[in-house]
């Protein structure tokens, strides 16, 4: 399967939208429990580029089939150097390097970026395995498990915590 990997273009926040949504309703590794609407789906994407940082679009035939970005870890100033990854793949397309193609791409352009210094995972302790292990093949570890901190779904979520230096 070919795909490419490039940055998010606003003729394509649609798509990205859909995909996002998905995981909300669909998953545990998104802790929003109500869809956003599209409205502030395309601020924080403004907000992400405004500041500077990737938004990246795997694309099969100009369709969007998975995303990846990064977020200020924090807001605080001590943690003005940590930023954190999010990366969703459409359903169909699980299972087939989208997401360690995203991870990576995010990586070489975090270390480009001066003011990057570390990477941080925060992953659903359910059904996660494969964002574990990608996120490990690219030189994250666990850093900690936040136990029962989320709640969705009538379920309490841990959160597994890695981080990579760069």
């Amino acid at each position: 399967m070919k795909f490419t990997v490039t940055g998010l273009l606003e003729k394509n926040l649609k798509d990205a939208h859909v995909i996002y949504n998905y995981y909300i309703s669909n998953s545990y590794s998104n802790f929003e429990e109500k869809k956003i609407s599209f409205k502030d789906f395309t601020l924080n994407y403004k907000k992400i580029i405004d500041n500077k940082l990737p938004f990246l679009a795997a694309l099969i035939d100009n369709k969007v089939v998975g995303i990846a970005y990064l977020t200020k870890f924090r807001e605080k100033s001590g943690y003005r150097y940590a930023f954190e990854n999010t990366i969703y793949i459409h359903y169909k397309y699980k299972k087939k390097g989208i997401g360690l193609k995203l991870l990576e791409k995010l990586i070489l352009i975090s270390k480009k970026n001066k003011k990057i210094k570390k990477l941080v995972a925060v992953i659903s302790g359910i059904d996660s395995k494969g964002s574990i292990k990608i996120h490990q093949k690219l030189g994250f570890k666990e850093s900690g498990i936040l136990k029962k901190i989320g709640f969705k779904k009538g379920k309490w979520i841990d959160a597994i915590l890695m981080q990579k230096n760069l």
